[in-house]
């Protein structure tokens, strides 16, 4: 599972590993996966993190291939590897943009709710119909 912008300064010294398949691109921290699953991967072999990068290092550098989800993401596969530091600026310059929830236009009797990384939608014409999907 995807990781928030927070976690990831957080965990800037762990190992950067993709939550899921990407195409070669800039590397955020919706890419990457919470470090607190690894330890139990590692042991049962499903996971080697051996010349790994680390979150701070691949956040805004380039990935060169296409990947699966929980490759680790090592010097051969990323371009343009990130001094930790200079994340944290460029991150902290980024966190206010994606904080920013787009105006859209709603039907009356209609709410929507931004939290958690989930959209929640309710519709009260009709038929009562609730939808909700991660963003």
């Amino acid at each position: 599972m995807s990781i928030e912008l927070e976690y990831a300064l957080e965990h800037k010294n762990d190992p950067a590993v993709l939550c899921c398949r990407m195409e070669p691109g800039v590397i955020g921290h919706h890419n990457l996966e919470d470090p607190a699953i690894f330890p139990d991967l590692v042991d049962t072999g499903l996971l080697k993190l051996d010349g790994c990068l680390t979150i701070g290092q691949c956040l805004g550098a380039t990935l060169k291939e296409v990947s699966d989800s929980l490759t680790p993401l090592t010097a051969e596969i990323v371009d343009n590897i990130q001094d930790p530091e200079a994340g944290e600026e460029a991150a902290a310059e980024e966190a206010p943009e994606e904080a920013a929830v787009p105006a859209v236009a709603v039907p009356a009797g209609t709410q929507m709710t931004f939290g958690g990384g989930v959209v929640k939608l309710y519709i009260a014409e009709g038929k009562d119909i609730h939808i909700e999907f991660p963003v």
